[in-house]
């Protein structure tokens, strides 16, 4: 209860015993956003690993896609933690700076959803960032106007398809950028991760080219 009332910034209460002190912090999480309760709990282990396996259980019977290690969170990726592979979804965070921060605010909020396990505003918030990006490095007021400005040349139409057909993924997809339309569709939480890590593929390539002058 120290711990929460201090990350609240809020008055420790002094007037509660037993149960009502459960009560108080359950009431206090639910208040907050869920990457904000996520955040919290790993503040609240400070490192420690003596919860792993209690909460690593309540992950895997809610399918929540993440693992607790050492009293960290981390997405639950069996083939990436094999192969040591980082995942590329962390790879724009540090090039979104300067004239791309407002892209970067974004992008860090689709990561934060998908910690939460909100897949479908996860995806609206990349491919919005991708559009974003486009538009920021082209000075045009639309992704496909922007895409045909940065690549001109014929031979790269079909990058400039895929990036583009990436983004309309978000639209077409029920319930991701606008309305379920005639059918409603289940977003899997494995295609939700694949589409943020295409999404940070093409937002790396795309600033760090226009960091090497080649959109000038």
């Amino acid at each position: 209860m120290p711990t929460l009332a201090e990350w609240l910034d809020v008055p420790r209460p002094t007037d509660l015993w037993g149960n009502d002190i459960r009560w108080w912090i359950g009431e206090s999480l639910r208040k907050i956003s869920d990457p904000d309760v996520y955040d919290f709990i790993e503040r609240a282990l400070s490192g420690s690993s003596h919860y792993d396996e209690r909460v690593n259980k309540v992950m895997l019977a809610n399918d929540i896609g993440l693992v607790m290690v050492d009293g960290v969170f981390y997405e639950d990726d069996e083939t990436a933690e094999e192969y040591g592979v980082e995942d590329v979804s962390s790879q724009p965070v540090s090039l979104l700076k300067g004239r791309y921060a407002a892209a970067g605010r974004m992008w860090a909020k689709a990561l934060a959803a998908q910690k939460a396990g909100d897949d479908k505003q996860a995806v609206a918030l990349a491919v919005n960032t991708l559009e974003g990006v486009v538009k920021i490095a082209s000075g045009k007021i639309d992704i496909n106007t922007g895409l045909r400005t940065l690549f001109p040349e014929g031979e790269r139409t079909p990058l400039c398809s895929a990036i583009n057909q990436l983004h309309n993924y978000g639209s077409a997809m029920p319930w991701v950028r606008h309305g379920g339309g005639a059918k409603d569709l289940e977003l899997h939480r494995i295609e939700a991760r694949g589409v943020l890590r295409s999404a940070a593929v093409w937002i790396t390539m795309l600033v760090n080219l226009d960091g090497e002058g080649c959109f000038a």
